[in-house]
């Protein structure tokens, strides 16, 4: 749940046809502790597009400071409008290693979406793209993931390092989808993984319907930058609940990274107080 400090210290900023998005260098943002961004687009396309310049941006940045950039990425809405990053220019995807914020099992949709609609085109290696393995519990392969982030972690640490703190891999990028019931990942209202205060930085849901791996919150959270989207009026009450009412124990009001970035189109913020008080 995120503090009611959080909130009074947000910045809202709504973004029109004037504005450059691609102007925004993400080191302009200084972010105090419990401090989140909303950004507001006029529609998806908007939204895809800025979600598209904050991998390219922060890839370039994290390439020339230190020679790797570690990103992870969900599947449905948010996977698709990553589809712009084929035309990315500048960006050495030798040296990008992608995860999965979550993926079913067994049957690996999200790394087929990405697949199909960015990875497979930019020429990333696939010992780059960090699939879950397949079969086994999914507690097992919740285990072998967070494995696979950990052996980078050693392999590698310009490339991925752990936390000094909680011992967890640490993402440079992180990109979330948030449902209209207020899930991130895998993690559902009510459910275990929301719950779970094991450490673990991936854990397996063995619910019915939804057999899957998530990232933790404490994971998500210990990321170097998140940002969580979310479009269309039928989430409206959902992004309201979550940036603006500081009981909300929603998935989504617990996303709570030292700099957070709410992506939203015109629809899921039109219930926000702040976006209304733009738009008037």
């Amino acid at each position: 749940m995120r503090p009611a400090a959080a909130f009074a210290a947000s910045v809202f900023a709504a973004k029109d046809d004037d504005d450059d998005w691609e102007d925004i260098d993400p080191d302009d943002i200084e972010f105090l502790d419990g401090e989140f961004v909303v950004e507001a687009f006029d529609d998806e396309d908007q939204l895809a597009k800025a979600l598209c310049a904050e991998v390219e941006e922060n890839a370039k940045a994290c390439l020339a400071e230190r020679g790797g950039f570690t990103l992870a990425v969900p599947g449905g809405s948010v996977a698709k409008a990553l589809a712009g990053l084929k035309d990315a220019k500048g960006i050495d995807w030798s040296k990008v290693h992608l995860f999965f914020v979550n993926e079913r099992v067994p049957d690996g949709k999200c790394h087929k979406l990405a697949m199909d609609t960015w990875v497979g085109a930019v020429g990333m290696p696939d010992a780059n793209v960090h699939k879950p393995d397949a079969g086994g519990s999914v507690e097992e392969e919740a285990a072998a993931y967070e494995a696979q982030m950990r052996t980078l972690a050693e392999r590698d640490d310009d490339v991925m390092m752990l936390d000094e703190v909680n011992g967890l891999p640490v993402f440079d990028l992180i990109l979330l989808g948030m449902g209209a019931d207020g899930h991130v990942g895998s993690i559902y209202p009510d459910s275990a993984a929301l719950k779970d205060e094991t450490g673990a930085a991936v854990l397996g849901v063995d619910m019915p319907g939804k057999r899957s791996i998530t990232m933790s919150l404490p994971l998500i959270n210990t990321a170097e930058r998140v940002v969580v989207a979310a479009s269309g009026t039928k989430k409206a009450e959902t992004v309201r609940a979550v940036l603006e009412d500081d009981e909300s124990e929603l998935p989504g009001a617990c996303v709570d990274a030292f700099s957070t970035i709410f992506f939203l189109d015109s629809g899921a913020a039109s219930k926000l107080v702040a976006y209304a008080e733009e738009e008037e």
